[in-house]
């Protein structure tokens, strides 16, 4: 894995500090040209709360792509970021301000308070199925004003800074930080970075792809003066015939990529190749996001994932973007206590609906309310799953072993452009009462147990059986590296329609980018899907 700390990488750092400095700087210029900085030298809540609003300022910076170094070359592009930021920034500055001084009318309007934020967020949270985007970057503003504010009232026990009661100076100073963030962020960035230093700050790019997407790629770069170098290409043969100028050499074979990583120093691949083979594909992407490279690969090898939430641009060109991800211990704690305690939420409201399938499963036909069964679980060891009986008992499943094998062998869904459904349909062995549950994916709730035992997530991989298991490629098994889910990518974006190869390059995109935003981005479109019934047989 790539350790050394190269000048392209500590931008961040920089970037990070002055816009800090840069903040509490322009809030204490505002400060005193109010009037107000003499509290800042007898008061130590007056301080903690010139922090909270510098910090304000820059809060959605990390959102608008303000520290990505594939957003920042464009001075267009960074201003629009910049005036979106500041945009939500004075909403969240606008909540704090509202809550820290109507203390009082919460208090003694505290039912009303609550009723109103229910009745928002229930409205919220159907708008949001169209306004996704700006759904959560309010959540996100709503959030940092609670924290903020609880942040200020840990350190100011004595009631807020008289001058956050104030209109006039917060305006004053919010106006002054953007100001002053906008011009230190033209210079530092578009003088600095990308001129002055620009040799050192420039990013070196591979391809594995054409000459022609070789070619067009450097042109883009090159016509948009961005900070990257096309240090060459791999696993093709050099075509002089090009339209442009923009020639790089073949610099080996695809199997060299560690050794030129190395020995060129390299920072981002780019693999355009349509024709590339997946399993060596998933191999280029495994090792570059062990070797904390960023893989870029282009949307038409997986045309399934072509959907907002999930694609990102390599200088303005869209691309699905894989990059390490600090999943340690740490992030495994927090996605455990985070699918825990969801679970056992959802257990406890779902209850009067596990009764009632449980009760009509029994009416039904003969036999246990549960379906029990071993499946494949973290780093393929074996766990007893749960569902609810959805089959009559003792059922052959020859039928579903058939399938899997064709499936996985490329002979079901040969033909991409046939919407048929890659699920087995009108299924004999279903009972009447499993038919209706697993239209809306009921048969799928006591997998919460399975949650909250530990053997697995929310959102995950799909859990697969051992024949299947059995029956995989090894590059099929990294799907397998995390614990499996009960839902994820492949239910969202298709279900039945998505074919086997491309469902497992939806596991391990989920695998390479995972977060908890993620999930719960995910977990929202999964209410959506089942309640559409889409793909549901």
């Amino acid at each position: 894995m790539k350790t050394n700390f190269s000048a392209s990488e500590s931008y961040y750092l920089i970037l990070i500090v002055c816009d800090i400095a840069v903040a509490a700087g322009a809030c204490l210029l505002g400060l005193r040209l109010t009037g107000w900085d003499f509290m800042l030298f007898r008061d130590i809540e007056a301080t903690i709360s010139l922090i909270v609003l510098s910090l304000t300022a820059i809060s959605f910076f990390p959102t608008y792509h303000l520290y990505n170094y594939h957003f920042l070359y464009s001075r267009k592009e960074h201003l629009i970021n910049l005036a979106k930021s500041f945009c939500w920034s004075a909403l969240t500055l606008i909540i704090i301000v509202f809550l820290l001084n109507s203390s009082h009318l919460l208090q003694t309007n505290f039912s009303f308070f609550l009723i109103a934020l229910l009745c928002g967020a229930v409205i919220l949270l159907f708008l949001s199925r169209y306004l996704w985007d700006h759904f959560l970057d309010f959540l996100l503003a709503f959030g940092m004003a609670i924290f903020f504010v609880g942040i200020t009232g840990l350190f100011c026990k004595n009631g807020i800074p008289v001058f956050m009661s104030s209109g006039l100076s917060v305006l004053i100073c919010f106006l002054l930080a953007i100001m002053l963030l906008t011009i230190s962020r033209l210079f530092l960035v578009h003088i600095v970075f990308f001129k002055w230093l620009r040799r050192p700050f420039r990013r070196q790019v591979i391809i594995i792809g054409s000459d022609s997407d070789v070619d067009a790629i450097t042109r883009y770069i090159v016509d948009n003066n961005a900070p990257f170098w096309i240090a060459g290409t791999l696993g093709i043969q050099t075509n002089l015939d090009l339209k442009r100028v923009y020639i790089k050499e073949r610099m080996g074979s695809i199997d060299q990529l560690p050794e030129i990583v190395v020995k060129y120093n390299i920072d981002d691949v780019i693999i355009t190749d349509q024709k590339i083979d997946k399993s060596k594909l998933c191999s280029i992407l495994d090792y570059c996001t062990l070797a904390g490279v960023n893989a870029w690969f282009s949307p038409n090898l997986l045309p399934i994932i072509a959907i907002k939430l999930f694609m990102n641009n390599f200088c303005g060109v869209p691309m699905i973007l894989l990059c390490s991800q600090n999943n340690g211990v740490f992030f495994k704690r927090v996605k455990y206590c985070f699918d825990a305690m969801v679970s056992l939420l959802l257990f406890l409201l779902l209850s009067p609906l596990f009764l009632l399938i449980s009760l009509a499963i029994k009416l039904d036909s003969p036999g246990p309310i549960f379906y029990r069964f071993q499946a494949i679980g973290e780093n393929g060891a074996t766990y007893m799953m749960y569902k609810f009986r959805s089959m009559r008992v003792n059922s052959d499943n020859k039928i579903h072993k058939d399938y899997v094998s064709q499936l996985i062998k490329g002979e079901i869904g040969k033909d991409s452009s046939k919407k048929t459904p890659l699920k087995i349909i009108n299924d004999p062995r279903v009972t009447r009462v499993g038919r209706l549950i697993r239209k809306f994916s009921l048969d799928e709730l006591p997998q919460l147990l399975n949650v909250l035992q530990g053997s697995m997530s929310l959102v995950g991989p799909r859990p697969c059986l051992p024949y299947e298991y059995e029956m995989y490629q090894d590059w099929h098994k990294n799907r397998t590296s995390v614990r499996p889910g009960i839902t994820g990518l492949w239910q969202i974006t298709g279900r039945s329609e998505v074919a086997f190869e491309d469902m497992i390059l939806l596991d391990l995109y989920y695998i390479y980018n995972r977060n908890l935003i993620l999930d719960c981005n995910i977990l929202f479109e999964t209410v959506f899907v089942v309640l559409e019934k889409k793909g549901a047989y």
